[in-house]
């Protein structure tokens, strides 16, 4: 082949230019609107159908290298490894969870992250006995005593000879972000945590923990920007204390949650990066400290599910796949089971291979910000930026973290995200598999429901919660009267309308777990015949003529079981009248569920008592 001949010349050259991509797509969409393909975020981003050269060229970061100050590319220059961490939840001594910890790192993870229930029961001896910590990379997440623990940890070490100045990893003490502010005696300990650990260049003590926002629903911007102003907010503390700001700066870390929006999720990360430069630069700090900054992933809680939850693999795989790809220092893989019961050894291996495998097999280790050049996350990493940078200045402008915090400024606009968020789901515009959308049919629970429900450990907190209590009050009938709860959605009339409503009823109970039958009529009278006859612990009428609707509330409440009786339309100006004639709710494609889901289970636990 010359140098002058191409490849694939029965191709058409691609359009040179973003009107000429416009113009070929609004051929392409004929009646579609090109605007509507724009996805509006819960970040106020609008990202649009496609993205050109034009979109970065004047974006001051797309020539820079890897390694390179403001670092949005990392630190790392010659590869893009990351630490496999597999997290223990600790009780007491620990020593059950020492002994995972040191079969986990047989069989290839390469750090541990003990969650420390009771720090002062946890037998730091045998854990320096049975891991080589001058080696192995142990951090550990502490709610309080964090100074006495670590005091603790170094005698066990002085003893076998180990200094402390060898340890790898990180310690969690973060009563700010956890919080909103630090106490006289929580601040004097984050202190000392940074007087102990400075001399330890692999350890760091000051832990700024991102996914205290993204577990209730925090969007991107918020998760960011709340981030940066709670370290902000540490380095003021430890450097009116008479800590150097070098010292602060060299040993902060920030612990982020990774989620399954997976472009914003890789663009988070650098996004953090940079503006962690700036910040550095506001110190007038040395700016090669912005590169000293440590970044944990996590895969996110706010995601996880307990219905179907081997749909948590996939999700955790593509989470842990954004995170390394945006260049994080280590990983965590949260085990699919997490939210219900203990993790067992085979939750916590498919936890474990997920790094591995992204590292082994894919090869995400050998390319140092694979996302660079890339048009839509250049620039969609630089909206992040901007629009965490607004809400970062907003925020210090109000007094900083801690004031903000107190003044509901922080806390208010996350659950103005979440509501929406928790909305999109009760409507199934944001689909969570196998929850609101394509339940399995099949699944058995093996847990408890009622006791998982009442456990302390189980996060209320997370997307799927709602659907999920729902789906538990449906398995506590199953449990105790040995048979699911039934709905009926009775079909009046053919019009498309009433199909479609139907079909969304349907699709509704199911996945909360009914027993759900569908059921064509011709008329209201052979309905209300019928249907009075039937057992069922939820009738939903799929009829949009009001003379329909009036007619056949007031039979169905002769009905001896007393069934729920739902309108699948919306009655809009006439809701009230609907009420009047025996409808309790009203259910159709779009609509909040959450309401619904509110009134049936409060049917099923009266049924259940």
């Amino acid at each position: 082949m010359t140098d002058d001949q191409k490849l694939f010349t029965e191709f058409a050259a691609a359009p040179s230019g973003p009107a000429e991509w416009e113009q070929k797509a609004r051929k392409d969409l004929r009646d579609t609107p090109l605007e509507s393909l724009t996805w509006h975020t819960y970040e106020g981003i609008e990202v649009k159908p496609y993205y050109t050269r034009q979109d970065i060229q004047h974006l001051p970061f797309v020539q820079q290298k890897p390694g390179d100050f403001p670092f949005l590319r990392g630190r790392k220059t010659s590869n893009n490894n990351w630490l496999n961490v597999s997290q223990l939840k600790v009780q007491e001594t620990g020593t059950n969870a020492v002994e995972k910890a040191a079969d986990a790192l047989a069989r290839g993870a390469n750090g541990i992250h003990f969650i420390l229930l009771q720090p002062d029961l946890f037998d730091v001896a045998y854990l320096v006995e049975k891991v080589d910590l001058s080696t192995v990379s142990a951090s550990y997440t502490l709610h309080d005593q964090p100074v006495a623990f670590l005091k603790r940890l170094y005698a066990a070490l002085g003893a076998k000879q180990v200094s402390h100045r060898n340890l790898k990893g990180f310690v969690h003490f973060d009563p700010i972000t956890a919080k909103g502010t630090l106490t006289e005696t929580e601040g004097q300990e984050i202190i000392e945590l940074l007087e102990l650990t400075k001399d330890s260049p692999d350890f760091y003590g000051v832990t700024v923990c991102g996914t205290n926002f993204s577990s209730i629903g925090a969007s991107v911007t918020q998760e960011v920007a709340y981030t940066l102003s709670a370290a902000v907010a540490y380095v003021d503390r430890l450097t009116d204390a008479g800590e150097p700001l070098e010292s602060v700066l060299r040993n902060m870390q920030f612990c982020m949650a990774s989620g399954t929006n997976y472009f914003f999720e890789i663009a988070k990360l650098r996004a953090l990066r940079l503006l962690w430069a700036a910040v550095v630069e506001a110190y007038q700090a040395e700016p090669a400290l912005a590169a000293k900054l440590r970044i944990h992933s996590v895969t996110s809680s706010w995601y996880q599910t307990t219905l179907d939850p081997y749909v948590n693999m996939l999700r955790a795989t593509t989470e842990a796949m954004a995170a390394v790809i945006a260049g994080c220092d280590s990983l965590t893989v949260v085990p699919f089971d997490n939210t219900f019961e203990q993790p067992d050894e085979f939750s916590e291996r498919i936890a474990r291979n997920v790094s591995i495998i992204l590292k082994e097999e894919a090869y995400l280790d050998k390319t140092v910000d694979p996302a660079g050049g890339s048009y839509y996350l250049e620039s969609l990493t630089n909206e992040l930026a901007q629009k965490a940078w607004a809400l970062f200045k907003k925020t210090e402008a109000l007094g900083g973290f801690e004031t903000a915090y107190t003044k509901g400024a922080i806390l208010g606009p996350i659950t103005e995200v979440s509501r929406m968020k928790f909305r999109n789901i009760a409507t199934g515009r944001d689909v969570l598999v196998g929850t609101n959308k394509y339940p399995n049919p099949k699944e058995s629970i093996s847990f408890d429901p009622e006791e998982l429900i009442q456990s302390a450990d189980f996060d209320t907190t997370r997307a799927a919660y709602p659907t999920e209590v729902m789906r538990m009050a449906t398995e506590l009938h199953l449990r105790k009267r040995q048979r699911l709860p039934k709905a009926i959605v009775a079909v009046i009339g053919d019009t498309e309308k009433r199909k479609l409503n139907a079909s969304f009823a349907e699709a509704f109970f199911r996945c909360v777990g009914f027993e759900t039958e569908k059921q064509q009529y011709t008329s209201v009278e052979d309905a209300a015949d019928r249907l009075l006859h039937s057992a069922a612990e939820v009738v939903v009428v799929a009829s949009s003529e009001a003379a329909y609707a009036r007619e056949f509330g007031p039979r169905l409440r002769q009905h001896q079981s007393k069934p729920t009786v739902i309108l699948a339309d919306d009655p809009q100006h006439i809701k009230e009248e609907m009420i009047t004639n025996g409808y309790e709710e009203f259910l159709f494609d779009g609509c909040d569920t959450s309401t619904i889901m509110k009134l049936v289970q409060k049917r099923l636990a009266k049924d259940n008592d």
